[in-house]
């Protein structure tokens, strides 16, 4: 059994993404009090695990332009979110907290037990609209060595959005992640938030290394996780399953439906 059948209990889970509304202290924030957003986010999250979804990320979304650390208000923020959907949905919780914020993630997964989070930009240096992201895997597993929390690292690679400066194989990179970078798994992803992912940037990770744990990150639908499906051992999804198809939009009960009986189809033919 692998590392995510283990985790989610299920095989080639889908996560999907809650995308919070912008926190305090981000340049689009209205006002809203914390709890009025975990409110809005914990209904996201029933509504995602009560049609199949297996499990979830709490994501600092609306807080762009990202900063590369955040600052203390978004940690007591995200915190205090991440404990309440925890408390209310039975699936593994994961977090995001962006730009490439790891330290910040294992800090709120230790006092909530997340059980993984998402690293953007964990190996590489890469050029992004924030400017400069370079490694923080040494960082990163240090201090999830002194925290001593059990939290998986799902390390992007040639992540949307950047641009990264070493301009070498998908596979290259993905390989230095997972061996040098000691990542639990590696994220391949599209040009943006939505953007479909290549699906030869997938083969080709799968093909030079069958044993690694391997996501499909962005841009999934109903339409083309066929392109997928033999290759990858998670899915992480959220744009084609909010209402519309639109990444700013709430989650949509009907595509989620649609989209896991779609899975769980495929899964039992394996």
């Amino acid at each position: 059994m692998g590392m995510f059948e283990n985790l989610f209990k299920v095989k080639i889970p889908v996560i999907g993404v809650i995308h919070l509304s912008p926190l305090p202290g981000s340049p689009l924030y209205n006002d809203s009090s914390v709890e009025q957003i975990s409110k809005q986010a914990v209904s996201e999250a029933k509504i995602m695990v009560e049609n199949g979804i297996n499990g979830l990320i709490v994501e600092n979304f609306g807080d762009k332009l990202f900063l590369k650390k955040v600052g203390p208000e978004v940690v007591s923020a995200m915190t205090y979110i991440a404990k309440e959907v925890k408390d209310n949905v039975d699936v593994p919780i994961g977090l995001c907290v962006l730009q490439s914020d790891a330290i910040a993630g294992i800090a709120i997964s230790k006092t909530v037990g997340a059980d993984f989070i998402r690293i953007p930009y964990y190996v590489e240096t890469s050029i992004v609209d924030a400017g400069m992201m370079e490694s923080i895997a040494a960082e990163a597993l240090r201090y999830r060595k002194y925290l001593g929390v059990d939290v998986k690292f799902f390390a992007d690679v040639h992540i949307k959005h950047s641009y990264p400066l070493a301009q070498r194989r998908i596979e290259y990179s993905a390989e230095d992640a997972y061996y040098r970078g000691l990542a639990d798994a590696i994220i391949i992803t599209g040009r943006k938030t939505g953007g479909e992912t290549n699906p030869s940037d997938v083969i080709r990770v799968r093909n030079a290394l069958p044993e690694v744990p391997l996501v499909v990150g962005s841009g999934v639908s109903i339409e083309n996780v066929d392109n997928y499906l033999p290759y990858v051992d998670a899915i992480i999804v959220v744009t084609s399953l909010n209402k519309g198809g639109k990444v700013e939009e709430v989650p949509d009960p009907d595509r989620i439906t649609a989209f896991m009986k779609k899975i769980e189809d495929y899964r039992n033919n394996l």
